[in-house]
């Protein structure tokens, strides 16, 4: 007699009923781990000011909410001076001031940034400002743009060429069009806790699952006993719920797929470890689709 089985009291009376406490059903959660990194694109540096009572800044006589933005950005996220202006990529860099633009100022010179601007440093990561909405105009285009400003204000143009050497050959400057996520900024010090975060533990985000012991087992001796994956499968899709998360299937897949290979045997299939197949595939396909689809 197995653990999960027990002796029940009977009798030859019809539709008696006689009420027996169950055991409780073992589970098992699997953890994944997965890795998501930082900077893959690159970083951009920004200087912002490192007080709210800096004169520059006071002079200014922003409103609060502004104010955040500018001294803060790391936990307020990034905002440009005017969200709604129609001023030129050469006019914001021509003079930010008399242009506010809805464009913002950074350099691609990691990890110290353009050396005629004093402040608090921050980093942007590329990848999460582009995935929030911001875009990029890299240094040429700034060059470019500033070209064609000088053409059409010749009076200015020592200064406009002044300013394309400070772009092109110190600031290394590059702008960020549109507002800038929190997550997406980071201090040095959060910059180079969260990089060895990933170095040594290689996990920013975890997914655990609960599987039914129990009903695992059953289908995986199903699974041996008619020589077929499909049994195991079902199952494993069943009780994880169907993906309805299908980028959290399809990264759990990766994860599982690279760290455990595809083991056979009854163990593996117990222990779970055809993940690797199940999960990959459902997080882009959905339950039905593997579950009818995947060799049998």
């Amino acid at each position: 007699m197995s653990s999960l089985s027990f002796d029940a009291a009977t009798n030859t009376i019809v539709d008696s009923h006689h009420d027996v406490d169950g055991h409780d059903m073992p589970a098992v959660v699997h953890f994944f781990f997965v890795v998501e990194e930082i900077g893959r694109d690159g970083i951009l540096v920004r200087k912002v000011y490192a007080s709210p009572t800096d004169p520059y800044l006071l002079a200014k006589n922003l409103p609060e909410f502004q104010l955040k933005h500018d001294v803060w950005p790391e936990k307020f996220g990034i905002r440009p001076a005017d969200p709604n202006s129609s001023a030129s990529v050469a006019q914001h860099v021509y003079s930010s001031r008399q242009y506010p633009s809805d464009y913002v100022s950074a350099s691609s010179t990691f990890p110290n940034g353009s050396p005629r601007f004093t402040g608090k440093t921050i980093f942007i990561d590329i990848e999460k400002a582009k995935a929030a909405g911001a875009k990029i105009v890299s240094t040429d285009e700034i060059v470019a743009a500033l070209q064609k400003y000088k053409e059409t204000i010749p009076h200015r143009a020592k200064k406009v060429d002044q300013i394309i050497e400070w772009v092109r050959d110190i600031d290394k400057e590059v702008l960020l069009k549109g507002s800038v996520p929190a997550k997406a900024v980071f201090t040095p010090t959060s910059y180079a806790v969260t990089r060895n975060i990933v170095r040594v533990l290689k996990v920013s985000r975890i997914f655990a699952i609960g599987f039914t012991a129990y009903d695992l087992e059953q289908a995986a001796d199903e699974s041996i006993r008619q020589d077929s994956i499909k049994p195991i499968r079902t199952e494993i899709v069943r009780q994880s719920g169907g993906w309805g998360s299908a980028m959290a299937g399809a990264r759990i897949g990766a994860a599982v797929g690279a760290a455990c290979g595809i083991e056979t045997g009854p163990g593996a299939l117990i222990t779970g470890a055809v993940g690797g197949i199940v999960f990959g595939v459902a997080g882009y396909f959905a339950a039905d689709w593997i579950m009818h689809n995947l060799p049998q």
